[in-house]
């Protein structure tokens, strides 16, 4: 009977214990809480509560001067019938297919360039990190009057007896001028990362390549490459993500056209959102670009873990 009764206060005492020591834990942490918490005020203000309050109004009829009326996935039906809405699907993934091949490919040259003992290598480097920290406006805007019907590039033409050309009035080439200034603004931020890696790899894999009659091309494949792996499969995510997000070069280049031809998803989500003030419309369009990404993200995840082990 003492027995029993001793195994029943050791069970009673274990929940009081386990939980006096969860008490313990979080007094010890207070301070580690405390500086936390404007990180967490902050992220419940500006991107928790807007993200639920998106995917809540998602589900309704939500205008500027009206009660919002549950329609439940109505939003999301009209969205698969919507002509406007899965032209600038077609448009952003294509974009963001050939944007990703640019931002992934020329940059890791650049940077293989840059590693190399070059003359004025640290002024290249600059000079290449550049447009990274110049606006999205201003870029884009001196884009848009360069390739302008009287632009820069049609003098140039013109100066040397060629056509001028209609660059953004034209919906192939519009495209392609978007695709161009995205992937040539960024190719600087890639390039460090991609630079940040290759100064890490061993000196020594180098040489020995080199003393089994490897070529440069042959160290960079066999040596750089590899070592480069998990370096690319992060660019790929990363700018894959950014650029499924395609915003600010188009609405000020191109706004979206000429015929819809570079409009993009999040400028659909604006116009009905903050033009249109359909609230619920352009919450739906967000709720899909938000599983898209979350999709990409995870898929990308997995082919990494694979490929890697």
């Amino acid at each position: 009977m003492s027995d029993a009764a001793s195994i029943r206060a050791q069970t009673l005492a274990r929940p009081a214990g386990r939980g006096a020591q969860i008490g313990r834990e979080l007094r010890r942490s207070q301070a580690a809480y405390v500086l936390l918490a404007p990180f967490l005020i902050l992220f419940v203000i500006i991107l928790a509560y807007p993200l639920l309050t998106s995917l809540y109004l998602s589900l309704f009829d939500a205008t500027l001067n009206q009660t919002p009326t549950f329609v439940g996935l109505s939003n999301f039906v009209r969205l698969f019938t919507d002509g406007e809405f899965l032209g600038s699907v077609r448009n952003t993934v294509y974009f963001t297919v050939f944007a990703v091949i640019g931002e992934t490919v020329l940059p890791l040259f650049l940077a293989l360039a840059m590693n190399a003992r070059l003359p004025f290598r640290t002024v290249l480097r600059t000079a290449y990190f550049l447009p990274v920290v110049s606006s999205w406006v201003v870029v884009s805007l001196i884009w848009s009057m360069m390739f302008g019907q009287q632009g820069l590039v049609n003098g140039f033409l013109q100066s040397v007896g060629l056509n001028i050309q209609p660059f953004l009035s034209d919906p192939n080439q519009a495209m392609w001028i978007v695709i161009s200034v995205s992937v040539w603004k960024n190719l600087g931020y890639y390039m460090v990362i991609y630079l940040a890696a290759l100064q890490g790899v061993p000196q020594e894999l180098y040489e020995a390549a080199a003393m089994d009659g490897a070529t440069k091309w042959r160290q960079i494949w066999h040596v750089a490459i590899p070592a480069l792996r998990p370096v690319i499969y992060f660019v790929v995510t990363i700018t894959m993500i950014r650029n499924m997000q395609l915003f600010d070069q188009v609405f000020i280049i191109t706004n979206g056209g000429p015929l819809n031809a570079t409009l993009s998803i999040v400028q659909l989500l604006y116009r009905h959102a903050f033009v249109n003030l359909e609230f619920g419309y352009g919450s739906a369009i967000a709720t899909f670009l938000l599983v898209v990404l979350v999709v990409l993200a995870l898929v990308n995840r997995r082919i990494h873990d694979l490929i890697v082990q």
